[in-house]
């Protein structure tokens, strides 16, 4: 049996819990064996029609220790089917789930997934559709882990272009576990003129949706296939998709539920095919995949041979009330007469937007770069790349990067060299992959790039790079990695980067490339009050105590009973300690808050500490070593340490495994820290003499 991977991926986890819409197996398409099985044909519409679909993704753990997964696989009225479990998933490296080969998942199954796991989690999720006679349409999206009010989708198509063809599928899952949401979908034109709105005023209101809207219950999933709204949205439709939560009859539930979306872009007579992922906002917060700075790496005009590959950008903006006004930069190129070989160019977007850059008469055929938008609103940004000449049906697309994804640190979940299914001759090199890097502020970084997975001597490799503007890195030519590598990268920088990456072979014909994000580290808060929880590991743990000042047995009175022995780091380089039923050897008496501790059990253990009123603010560091725990947001390692800059020379983490971590500033050739968690605590060398103030910003 041939096994296929496929790319495109977005966004995943907010620590634990991911949401992965859209999931099939041998989804029939006419005329295929089991062609009628009708009701899992109608779930997929039109697009099932263009061959038999499957899809795979890949988990990666983006957490300092080695993780456990738990998938669980939810059908489209929103029961769980099964759950598959992966243990001991090492820090940085990928895990990929292949519903084909899911013996509990039944043919024709059309549903979802929902990932859980003790290690933040990143994830691609890949789609293939099979016609036949060797031809492939490769494509996939993303999964969430926060909730959102709002999603935006830039890009719509029904029945658009000369012939038609081209045609999008919504899939919207609310991943919620206990409450059910109502939803409004509201279509606007290329004008930014409202188009249709689902549902549409008059029609009789779902009891649970007693202000309207269209009823999703909790783990389910709603598809509306752009083709069979021929009756409903105009001829030659292009414009963009509103879906937003309105008020139900459990209305206090709203702010917990959590809506993942993705839209299929497909031409009906051709393997063209792609996804990208819906962007989520949260206007009380004023926070989410918008952004008033919108990154995109990978920009060409009449590119290649015969130059022919050229993208396309579509923008919307988040208050339809509110025109975005846009400064649009492009670069790399040594031709254009700006800044580090760059073009600028204004534009105001009042809803909606298309940029098609081989019209951009100020660029010159074969551009070959990226594009960096500054808005003062915020907005969402959608880019496609095609053949525009005909014969090739290659068709990508991928999300914007927000200048939030730009970071410091960045996770790929799928890397691919001549991995696979090597064609019907066996002459064909199989799937390959790309990593395209691009500097957010234009300038140069240095950059590491680690890859992760089982072929490699102790599941990794490294190089390091210097990147000026934007630069690509292709893995089939990369002698790092040994032939069928498959695995993921991380990559650290001295400067934020936005990253998009893409798979490709050229075992099949048709439209076997996707592209897709790489993913900046969470940023979580830890709000007043809430309970903290942290695992001590048997051995050594390096431990922050949160809690108010009180005696050593009180603090530490859930763990007591497993806990050896208690160092605490002083000023003067020496140590207190405490030592379980010595009074006579302890000089610890009692912890105070934001005290760092070297702790020593015998056995694994839960410490579970209420978060103070107001959190630290800041901690004074000494020359020489310091035990401190950082209070502030989790945060990239460069910008959660902006502040004591020049005062340091490097800090040190210990993992779970017993290892240490450490990040040098300046050297991301020795460091393996990408990611400060809050709360989290470390040792500091301070290289300086005196003393300085490290503040926790928030």
């Amino acid at each position: 049996m041939k096994r296929w991977h496929w790319a495109v991926v977005g966004l995943a986890a907010l620590a634990s819990l991911l949401a992965v819409p859209a999931l099939f197996i041998d989804l029939p398409g006419a005329g295929s064996p089991a062609g009628g099985r009708s009701a899992n044909a109608a779930i997929a519409g039109q697009l099932a029609a263009l061959g038999d679909e499957n899809t795979s993704f890949w988990v990666q753990n983006i957490g300092a220790d080695a993780g456990r997964f738990m998938v669980d696989y939810y059908d489209d009225a929103g029961v769980r089917v099964t759950r598959e479990t992966i243990p001991d998933v090492p820090a940085g490296a990928s895990v990929a789930f292949h519903q084909d080969s899911q013996e509990s998942l039944p043919h024709g199954f059309s549903g979802s997934a929902v990932v859980t796991s003790d290690q933040s989690v990143r994830a691609v999720v890949l789609k293939q559709i099979q016609k036949g006679d060797g031809l492939l349409s490769a494509g996939g999206d993303d999964g969430v882990t926060r909730g959102y009010s709002k999603i935006y989708l830039p890009l719509i198509y029904s029945h658009y272009g000369p012939d038609g063809g081209w045609n999008t599928r919504l899939i919207l899952q609310n991943v919620s576990s206990g409450s059910t949401a109502c939803v409004r979908m509201i279509y606007r034109d290329e004008e930014g003129k409202v188009a249709l709105v689902e549902p549409g005023a008059g029609g009789q209101l779902v009891p649970q949706c007693s202000e309207g809207g269209v009823l999703l219950a909790a783990g389910s999933v709603l598809e509306r296939d752009q083709a069979e709204m021929a009756g409903s949205l105009p001829g030659n439709f292009r414009g963009s998709l509103l879906v937003e939560l309105v008020a139900s009859n459990q209305e206090s539930l709203v702010s917990t539920q959590i809506l993942a979306a993705a839209v299929d872009i497909y031409h009906s007579q051709r393997t063209s095919f792609a996804t990208y992922k819906g962007l989520g906002w949260s206007p009380t917060e004023g926070t989410g995949d918008l952004s008033t700075r919108v990154h995109l790496p990978f920009v060409q005009k009449n590119f290649g041979l015969g130059g022919g590959w050229n993208t396309r950008f579509f923008v919307t903006a988040v208050d339809p009330a509110q025109p975005a006004n846009l400064t649009v930069v492009y670069c790399c190129d040594s031709r254009l007469s700006g800044a580090g070989g760059s073009l600028e160019r204004k534009l105001t977007v009042s809803i909606w937007g298309a940029v098609d850059v081989a019209q951009e008469a100020g660029l010159p055929d074969g551009f070959d770069g990226a594009v960096s938008i500054a808005s003062d609103e915020a907005v969402g940004v959608v880019a496609t790349r095609e053949w525009t000449l005909g014969g090739i049906d290659t068709f990508t697309a991928y999300t914007g990067v927000p200048q939030g994804e730009a970071s410091n640190g960045v996770w790929v979940p799928l890397m691919y060299r001549d991995f696979g299914y090597k064609g019907p001759d066996g002459s064909a090199r199989g799937w390959n992959s790309w990593l395209r890097i691009q500097v957010a502020d234009g300038g140069s970084a240095s950059v590491k790039v680690t890859y992760h997975g089982s072929k490699l001597v102790g599941g990794e490799a490294s190089f390091s790079e210097v990147v000026t503007g934007v630069k690509s890195f292709d893995q089939r030519d990369d002698p790092l990695l040994p032939a069928e590598f498959e695995g993921a990268a991380v990559i650290v920088s001295d400067r934020p980067v936005a990253v998009v990456a893409g798979v490709f072979s050229d075992a099949y014909q048709g439209d076997t490339d996707a592209v897709y994000g790489g993913f900046g580290p969470d940023v979580l808060v830890n709000p007043p009050g809430a309970l903290f929880t942290m695992s001590l590991s048997q051995g050594w743990t390096h431990a922050c105590y949160v809690g108010v000042q009180q005696p050593v047995d009180s603090a530490l009175a859930d763990v007591l009973d497993d806990i050896l022995a208690v160092y605490r780091l002083r000023p003067d380089q020496g140590y207190d300690r405490w030592f379980a039923g010595r009074p006579e050897l302890s000089t610890l008496t009692s912890l105070n808050a934001n005290d760092a501790l070297l702790i020593l059990t015998g056995a694994s253990a839960t410490w579970v500490q209420e978060l103070p009123d107001a959190p630290t603010s800041s901690v004074t560091l000494t020359q020489g070593w310091n035990s401190v725990c950082y209070a502030g947001q989790t945060k990239g390692v460069e910008l959660a340490t902006a502040g004591i800059v020049g005062q340091f020379s490097v800090l040190y983490s210990l993992g779970a495994s017993q290892s240490w971590k450490r990040y040098a500033p300046g050297r991301p050739d020795v460091s393996t820290i990408i990611v400060i968690d809050q709360n989290s605590a470390l040792l500091v060398l301070k290289s300086t003499p005196g003393s300085a103030t490290w503040p926790f910003q928030p």
